[in-house]
């Protein structure tokens, strides 16, 4: 009999302890994964600081598509690149005018080559004050329009730093493809040359204003010297 209690009891014991251990595994908490590499978990962006800066409008800039993207501001005896986007160029080429006297509020920015500008939050002229307020509700983007266009190259469109082509001129239509194909492409594109493209026009959005109006596509396939590629 006393044989028979200790074997239960040392069931009972044996059970107690795999439950146990059972519930402490449930319970014991999992380290975080490390992520592996290539995988880092992106980093907040910093705080940056909002500044202030007066001074006198001494011209425009424009982006590639010769939309009105910023303007140059004399401050303190020095030119400082101020950049809005583009769909507040209609409100802001009407105040800040050439010449004006201008306030404006934003942050210091330094793009990939090093080039240094400001970011405009919110610029006042003559008591007016322009804010770059993102929309309430995103307006419905233009229906893009598929063209074909067909001519002579009559010149070729380079980066601000003068070291890479971004557009091909056919009279007063401009041909926009990837980075790579302009390299690919090499010495086909030069100033007589054949060409014909199928692709987008680029929609007029709400809002931009431009410096001189182009028909801009976005090309799809390109035939230059009698051969066809596609993009």
């Amino acid at each position: 009999m006393n044989n028979n209690v200790l074997k239960s009891g040392k069931k009972i014991v044996a059970v107690v302890f795999l439950m146990t251990a059972a519930v402490v595994n449930a319970q014991a908490p999992v380290p975080p994964s490390e992520p592996r590499p290539g995988m880092e978990r992106p980093r907040p962006d910093a705080l940056k600081e909002i500044t202030a800066l007066t001074g006198t409008v001494s011209k425009m800039a424009v982006n590639d598509d010769f939309v009105y993207d910023g303007f140059y501001l004399t401050s303190n005896g020095e030119s400082v690149l101020v950049k809005f986007p583009p769909y507040l160029g209609s409100q802001i080429t009407a105040l800040a005018k050439q010449g004006s006297s201008i306030s404006v509020k934003g942050v210091s920015e330094v793009a990939p080559r090093g080039e240094k500008s400001f970011r405009l939050k919110s610029v006042t002229s003559n008591g007016k004050t322009i804010e770059d307020f993102p929309p309430a509700v995103l307006p419905t983007p233009p229906q893009e329009v598929s063209v074909t266009e067909s001519g002579t190259i009559t010149q070729l469109q380079k980066n601000k730093e003068g070291d890479a082509v971004v557009g091909i001129f056919i009279g007063d239509t401009i041909v926009k493809i990837p980075p790579h194909i302009y390299q690919q492409l090499g010495q086909s594109l030069v100033n007589g040359a054949k060409i014909s493209v199928t692709g987008f026009k680029k929609p007029e959005n709400s809002g931009e204003a431009v410096e001189k109006k182009y028909n801009i596509v976005r090309a799809r396939t390109i035939s230059i010297n009698g051969k066809e590629y596609s993009l």
